[in-house]
Order: C-alpha cells, then structure tokens, then sequence
C-alpha cells in the first residue's frame, strides 16, 4: 500500500512538472511609431479566443514589454495609446509541451496616428483603481459630450471627483470641457488638480502650452511644450508647438547668439513634427517660411509657401500666401533699397492657419499665471 502511494505521488509530480513546463513560453515585443521611436505608455494586452483578455501590461523601457509562463496555443496582441489607431497581431506558440522546451517569440508592433487633423490635443493615458460610482459618473459625462451636453457632462465631471477627488482623468476631461465654455480660472483649477495627481501626462503640459501661446507668454509656452516632447516624443503637435513658441521668441529677441540657438532648435522641432505625422502636417511650411524669413533667406521663404500651396491647393488663404510670395521675391530682388519686411509678413499670412487649428484643439481661453506650477528658465 505505501509503495503504491509513493508511485502515485511521483506520478502527479510528472504531470505537474510537464504542465509547469508547457506553460513556460514568453512573448516578448517592442512597440514603435511609423518614425521608428520607441512608444512608452502603450496599453497591450494579451487575449485568447478572440476577446477574452488573460494579462495586460504597459510598455515601458524603450517601448518594451513582455508575458511569460503561457501555454502552447494562439495569442492576440492588441495595443492600444491614446492618439493612435489600434492594432492587433498574432502569436502562436507551436511546441507540444515537452518538458524540456520553452518557446521564445519576439515580435515588434508598428502603431500609427488616427488619420484625424495631426494638430489635435494628445489624449490621456493614466491607469488608476477608480471605484465603481465614480467610474459611472464619468462615463456618463462622456456620454452627455458625445451628446452635446456640455452642462450636464460638467455637473457628472463633478460627481464622479466628489466621489473619487483623485480621480485624472475626470479632472482633466473637467478641465478641457470649461475651457471650450470659457470658464478660464475654474478650467486652470482643474487642470492644475489634474497635474497634482499625475505630473508624468503630456496633455496637461500641450493644453498649458496653448494657452501661453495664446496669451503671448512665450517663454513658458515653450517651456510647457519642451515638457510635453520630453514626456511624449512621437506628439506632432507637441513638437510643431514647441516650435512656434521658439520662433516667436527668436522673432522678438535681441541677443543675436540667442535668436540663432532658437531658430535652430525650431527648425529641428519642425523636422520631428513633420516626420510624426507621417509628413501630413502641411503646416510646418508656413513656420519654416518664417524662420527662412527671419534669417533674410526670402526665396527659401517663398518656396515654403509654394509647397503649403501645393499640399493645401484648397487654402483660405491662398490668395494671400501668393501675395506674399511675390513680394518676398520682389523684395529680395530690391534688397539693397530696404531693410524693412514685406508689407505681407509670413507672419500675418499664418494667422487664420494658427486659428483653425486651435479652434480643432479648444477655444484659448484667458491665462491665470501660476508661475509655481509652471515656471520657465527663460524670461
């Protein structure tokens, strides 16, 4: 009788070991932009037959990320972040479970842009164990947007914070809607309350950003958008934006060393900015025609505009850049009997593009400055 115990024991120890051992297989994967750069935050979850997900995890490292101890069988990979089309692949581990093999698949995911306008505002991304009363509450405030609510969408934004006052994504969802109403120190307040709980969210730094633009406060506009590349470098708008901020201050600065280190760190922004958006965002030609403008390069200038024209056939303003155009060449032409800038500055001519895309983000609403919260190193 004890012998046959002993053998019945060592037999569940194979059949356990041989199952530890066909559950052993690890899919590792990158997750990348169209550019190449690494894409940190990506949400990736792992799923089996069809929908049902068994693990998920965040990519972190340089787009890394990883799951281990699975069994012989097919996977779905399904990547999600926020500004990107989703995307879903397979994986098949095809071994037979031997005790003595352990399958490695390495995969890498391409994840691209939605197709909608380039410039718009990044989304958020920020996990958090909400409970249950406060995640009703906003998802009910998402639904009175989608439905043109806006009074009723603030007041469930609210509810689901009174429930919840740690809770980001409500803050800043709250933040972004009384923005569009122009309730300019209630929308900062909660924005501001956004940041506290996680100061890690591009967004928060972009929509700051916009406002100083729209204020004049270069120095911190560009501040706000360098943080905005540093925590999200695959955001065109975060990149196009820093560099507008640079230019308006090379535009406006005397010290001749510092206008050449703006402009030339402009011009690189501008090359991430039309690199990221998979060379879709035309309006990167008007912002180099200025720094072509600025540095006395007037045919270089022209030639932007001739290509924002041909991108953009359909331009409002296209009778304008054209007027410009022709006076940047005819002034380059009389370049000894002025010093003065066209009378239809680059400048002039890219107001109604800076206001169509803003208005594609949020109306700008007035700045409060906080200048303990967003302090720049530049005055």
């Amino acid at each position: 009788m004890k012998r046959y115990t002993l053998l019945t024991v060592f037999a569940l120890v194979l059949i356990l070991g041989g199952t530890a051992f066909a559950q052993s297989n690890q899919l590792r994967g990158k997750v990348r932009a169209p550019n190449g750069a690494t894409v940190n935050n990506a949400i990736v979850e792992l799923r089996v037959g069809g929908s049902a997900m068994i693990a998920q995890t965040v990519t972190r490292n340089d787009g890394d990320f990883a799951f281990t101890g699975l069994a012989t069988g097919e996977y779905e990979i399904a990547v999600t972040m926020a500004g990107y089309e989703p995307v879903v692949q397979m994986a098949r581990f095809t071994h037979s479970g031997r005790m003595d093999f352990s399958e490695v698949i390495n995969m890498e995911i391409l994840i691209r842009p939605k197709k909608e306008n380039v410039l718009s505002a990044p989304g958020t991304n920020f996990a958090q164990d909400v409970p249950k009363p406060a995640r009703l509450a906003y998802e009910k405030a998402a639904a009175r947007m989608r439905a043109g609510k806006p009074e009723e969408a603030v007041a469930a934004l609210h509810e689901a914070i009174a429930n919840f006052n740690d809770y980001f994504d409500a803050h800043f969802a709250l933040g972004k809607e009384l923005f569009r109403e122009g309730k300019d120190d209630e929308a900062l307040e909660a924005l501001e309350r956004a940041r506290q709980i996680n100061d890690r969210q591009d967004a928060v730094y972009h929509v700051f950003g916009l406002i100083m633009l729209k204020q004049g406060k270069f120095a911190v506009a560009e501040y706000a958008f360098r943080e905005a590349t540093r925590l999200n470098g695959n955001s065109a708008a975060a990149h196009f934006y820093h560099a507008q901020a640079l230019i308006e201050l090379a535009v406006r600065g005397n010290d001749e060393r510092q206008l050449n280190t703006d402009l030339g760190a402009a011009d690189k922004e501008l090359d991430l900015a039309w690199e990221t958006s998979e060379k879709r965002l035309t309006a990167v030609y008007l912002q180099r025609a200025r720094i072509h403008e600025k540095r006395g390069q007037k045919e270089a200038a022209a030639v932007d505009l001739e290509s924002y024209l041909k991108a953009e056939p359909e331009a409002k303003n296209g009778a304008t850049i054209r007027a410009a155009i022709a006076k940047l060449r005819g002034a380059n032409k009389r370049s000894a009997e002025s010093d003065q800038p066209p009378a239809t500055s680059v400048r002039i001519l890219i107001t109604a593009t800076e206001t169509r895309a803003r208005l594609l983000l949020h109306r700008a609403f007035r700045h409060r400055l906080r200048s303990s919260v967003f302090a720049s190193d530049r005055s």
